[in-house]
């Protein structure tokens, strides 16, 4: 008599959609999101800059945010140090932690010198700086998810654009909570992250995001 299967928890359709969304909105992207939500959607910020100011700032972003830091991912799948460019072990997330912290920093510098960059951009970046310094020392305890950290961020920045009076629309909290549900189902169904890890990701980067606010 053979014993009866396991059925798996969720349909094949629904794990594909789970890991597309969590292509779709990995935390480097949701920062460059961030940006273009402050230089192109916000009424006030980036008010008088020309088009290829804006164009110039987002690029940084991407160019230091993504770019090298996806390079750095790529570079350890290559040479054998981890085995996904998933980053499914806490030990592989080590070195992309740093290098992510690294680049961020500089994203901050280069803008904190440039007088003309709104406050709430040098903000946003300095809060990416501290919200991947602070995964860095909790992965060393269990593996906090980067998805929720990036979307505790970008709440984060919704809410002090919100709070200061400077955005009257409630549509970027709209967009930010339905991103945040999405993301969180698709982790939960496409990772093995526990709720504690989603859960206390999600309150780091939207802590860091306040907290830069002050530094």
């Amino acid at each position: 008599m053979t014993e009866p299967t396991s059925q798996p928890l969720f349909s094949k359709n629904l794990v594909v959609a789970s890991k597309f969304f969590s292509i779709l909105f990995h935390p480097l992207f949701l920062g460059v999101l961030m940006a273009a939500y402050l230089i192109y959607f916000h009424p006030l910020y980036f008010l008088g800059f020309s088009e290829k100011s804006k164009l110039l700032k987002l690029l940084t972003v991407i160019n230091n945010n993504v770019f090298f830091p996806l390079i750095v991912v790529a570079l350890l799948k290559g040479l054998g140090f981890s085995k996904s460019v998933q980053l499914r072990e806490q030990k592989e997330r080590i070195v992309p932690y740093i290098a992510s912290i690294t680049f961020f920093f500089w994203t901050y510098y280069v803008f904190r010198t440039q007088p003309e960059t709104p406050r709430m951009l040098v903000n946003m970046c300095r809060a990416m700086f501290f919200a991947s310094s602070a995964a860095l020392i909790m992965n060393n305890y269990y593996k906090i998810s980067m998805h929720t950290i990036a979307c505790g961020g970008m709440l984060g920045l919704v809410f002090l654009t919100i709070s200061d009076g400077s955005m009257s629309s409630g549509i970027p909290m709209i967009v930010g909570l339905l991103i945040t549900g999405i993301v969180f189902s698709s982790r939960k169904i496409a990772s093995n992250h526990t709720w504690f890890d989603l859960i206390t990701g999600f309150l780091l980067g939207f802590l860091c995001q306040i907290t830069a606010l002050w530094f």
